[in-house]
């Protein structure tokens, strides 16, 4: 496999999975990724202001892009702009949002975060949000509401009287339109994500990578030596590797690699045992990125997106990219080698093969997802020549073919042939499905299913393996 060369038949086939694959993921990635970038620019102009008002403006973007997400995902054409980020927007406009169909205004959106309640009837009443919806934070909707009915039991003639009845008649604690709605967001949420918004958006990036999995609590070890030592031996070998095959294929076998090294350690034991049992759990020790399998699975996707959003863009070359996506990997990977096949740890090639051979399936398919996501973020942002992350991502889905088609042919005796290498084919396939967030669920999912059981269930399943007349062949995923 060279750097300029695609290996095997790369047919259409292959091209229409890797290409074609996670539309909708890879657009709701985008929009977070510039969302971050705008997070950014808010967090610089309001350093110097109260939290209370950071929030404020932090609340807006919230609603904007968690409504966006939405109506990606479900294939809806209407996005919500937040007019002071918006190209010619204004700080200083009636609406702080507004309502697209199509690029079409349907809505205009006046937020109104505040912590006092019986303010905030004030504020939301005023003659120039007249047909706007008023926006409120969630935990307060049903005090302010209250407040407003209040007011209207004046006389109709009253003061303002008008004005208050428009108010409740479009308060609410979410964007909706056509379907799709934000989510309400509380105001001391609002508060704790404004005190480091840039923070708060970086989550969000992982989450929207992730189909929202949300972080948990992580397991400590005291096996970070291990763990280190084998991200700097992937990152150098994928370095390495990077100068004589594609900078996709060195990332993800490099990772396998480093997996399947980590496997040969005699420290391994303790790793594999904590593993085993956090990946039962659905979560992995703090030593591999910590939190649920999925939250992991889904920050190694978008982290691969961002070092291929680099690759496209020239800032990065291609063994930098291989050693930030074998590192972004490793995690995940690790805990298929030490949880799942730790327990079978034998001299003996072909097994190890095997574990490289399914390690770097997992690794593939969060390469490929990653790639996906880089390729349309690419696009978005106006980048003309985008030749080189196709290559890569085609290059990827194809690598990570021929893995599970090798490692098949290694013997369908085992629980790993006959059990494990059905669902990553599984895994594969729904990354051509039109809701492509279930492929990293699945593969969350089954990396705590395997992390418990072994390749061989009983010293008489690995006898009959390794004695059977079609078992000699070596995977070697390192090639």
């Amino acid at each position: 496999m060279s750097r300029t060369g695609l290996p095997g038949a790369a047919d259409q086939a292959a091209w229409t999975v890797a290409d074609a694959a996670t539309r909708r993921l890879a657009a709701a990635t985008v929009e977070t990724l510039s969302t971050r970038e705008t997070v950014e620019r808010l967090a610089q102009r309001y350093a110097n202001h109260g939290n209370a008002q950071r929030a404020g403006h932090l609340f807006e973007l919230r609603h904007a892009l968690s409504f966006n997400q939405r109506a990606i995902r479900s294939g809806a054409p209407f996005r919500a702009v937040v007019t002071e980020w918006a190209a010619d927007g204004s700080q200083t406009a009636a609406a702080d949002l507004h309502l697209l169909d199509r690029g079409r205004l349907v809505g205009r959106v006046q937020a109104k975060l505040m912590g006092r309640a019986p303010a905030t009837p004030h504020a939301v009443a005023r003659p120039q949000y007249d047909g706007m919806a008023r926006l409120v934070a969630g935990d307060r909707v049903a005090a302010v509401d209250s407040l407003l009915e209040r007011r209207l039991t004046m006389a109709p003639e009253g003061v303002r009287f008008a004005d208050y009845a428009d108010a409740r008649a479009h308060l609410t604690d979410r964007l909706e339109y056509g379907g799709v709605s934000s989510a309400p967001v509380d105001l001391d949420d609002a508060h704790r994500s404004a005190l480091d918004p840039v923070r708060w958006a970086r989550g969000e990036a992982v989450r929207a990578a992730g189909a929202e999995a949300l972080a948990a609590g992580a397991f400590g070890a005291a096996v970070g030596g291990l763990v280190s030592g084998a991200t700097s031996a992937a990152e150098q070998l994928a370095r390495v590797r990077a100068n004589d095959t594609s900078a996709a294929a060195a990332a993800l076998t490099a990772t396998a690699a480093a997996a399947q090294g980590a496997v040969r350690s005699g420290s391994v034991a303790g790793l594999s045992s904590l593993v085993r049992s956090a990946a039962r759990a659905g979560r992995l020790p703090s030593v591999l990125g910590g939190g649920e399998l999925a939250f992991a699975t889904a920050g190694a996707a978008y982290a691969v997106a961002e070092a291929g959003l680099e690759l496209a863009r020239g800032r990065i070359d291609a063994g930098e990219f291989a050693a930030r996506s074998s590192t972004a990997t490793l995690g995940t990977s690790l805990a298929w080698a030490c949880g799942a096949f730790a327990q079978t740890v034998v001299p003996v090639p072909v097994v190890g093969a095997l574990v490289g051979g399914l390690v770097g399936q997992a690794a593939g398919t969060l390469i490929v997802q990653g790639l996906q996501s880089a390729l349309v973020a690419a696009r978005s942002h106006g980048e003309t020549d985008t030749r080189t992350i196709e290559r890569e991502l085609l290059t990827a889905a194809l690598t990570t073919g021929l893995l599970g088609s090798a490692a098949a042919r290694l013997g369908r005796a085992t629980h790993a042939t006959a059990v494990v290498l059905p669902h990553l084919t599984d895994v594969r396939e729904r990354m051509g499905q039109s809701d492509p967030t279930t492929a990293l669920t699945a593969l969350s999912a089954l990396t705590g299913q395997v992390a418990g059981r072994p390749i061989f269930t009983s010293q008489d399943e690995f006898d009959t393996w390794i004695s059977a007349d079609d078992s000699p062949l070596v995977l070697d995923p390192n090639w």
